[in-house]
């Protein structure tokens, strides 16, 4: 079978719960040139058994089931899904969310637009909002990005601090999986690095309207509760590594200024107290809102 235009990669886990709705939904898409690249993370519940089910009533919209059994956690289980794809267009899919049906057409026509305007061979990535529900999808919040206070056309250099792309709801072409996946061991997740690698070495385009249903419940991974203070440590040494990998993997194509900005981040793990605070400063590394970075300065 050709390959379609379009690759939805789903990782699952124990999500039988909420598989039927979102099949349901991918089933409802106006744009029907997709199929589903699925990898199971090792679920112990009737996962495996609603996937089969739906593979034997859809053979033609299964690209790959990918059983190994190994629970990898979400960005490895995603990355290999980005590893085994092989169609121009690649969207994630999260088990617990709902898609409206326009949500493939949109982003696949706003990504092959990008294209025309900047050529295949420039990584891509196109985001919408989300509708942030509960359990029972009753409404919590029309507009994620409101709920969440981002700034969604922060500058590149912004992205390594702050990530407002939301795997889910992304779309990106072949240039941009090939550049960024596999994953480094120290990214700190699929889609934030996927949104770092694209906003320094190509664009990215965000659609304001909302084009899923985004779940919230007691088993979300990362979910989208506001950022605590609690950890803001560990972060502060999470954005340290994923810095230093991506200056390991991507420094030879840095200008000057951007290296040594990159660098500083990198070098931030190192430093504690007053030393790290002033390090901050002198290198700017902040964060977006000024309650956020002055917790930063105070807790860091």
């Amino acid at each position: 079978m050709d390959t379609s235009r379009v690759q939805i990669l789903l990782s699952t886990w124990n999500g039988e719960r909420w598989l039927p709705e979102l099949l349901a939904s991918l089933e409802q898409q106006t744009f029907q040139d997709w199929q589903l690249l699925i990898r199971d993370d090792g679920s112990t519940d009737q996962t495996l058994r609603l996937l089969l089910k739906w593979q034997a009533e859809h053979p033609e919209k299964l690209a790959g089931l990918l059983l190994d059994g190994k629970h990898l956690g979400s960005k490895l289980s995603f990355s290999r899904l980005v590893e085994a794809s092989t169609a121009p267009c690649l969207m994630f899919c999260d088990q617990d969310d709902v898609w409206f049906p326009e949500k493939v057409a949109l982003q696949y026509t706003a990504l092959r637009r990008m294209e025309a305007q900047y050529g295949e061979d420039v990584p891509l990535l196109v985001h919408s909002d989300l509708a942030v529900v509960d359990e029972a999808r009753a409404l919590l919040a029309v507009s994620f990005w409101d709920y969440r206070n981002f700034d969604v056309e922060q500058r590149k250099q912004a992205y390594l601090l702050n990530n407002v792309v939301t795997g889910c709801a992304t779309a990106f072409n072949r240039t941009a999986a090939t550049l960024a996946f596999p994953l480094p061991l120290y990214a700190m997740e699929h889609d934030r690095w996927l949104a770092l690698v694209c906003a320094w070495f190509g664009q990215i385009l965000s659609l304001p309207h909302p084009l899923l249903l985004y779940r919230q419940h007691d088993n979300n991974l990362i979910g989208a509760a506001p950022a605590q203070l609690h950890g803001l440590s560990a972060r502060v040494e999470a954005w340290s590594q994923q810095a230093e990998v991506f200056l390991h993997r991507f420094g030879e194509r840095l200008e000057v200024q951007d290296y040594k900005l990159v660098e500083a981040l990198a070098g931030l793990r190192y430093l504690q107290g007053w030393r790290r605070r002033q390090h901050i400063l002198h290198h700017r590394l902040f964060k977006q809102g000024v309650l956020t970075n002055l917790a930063l300065l105070l807790f860091a």
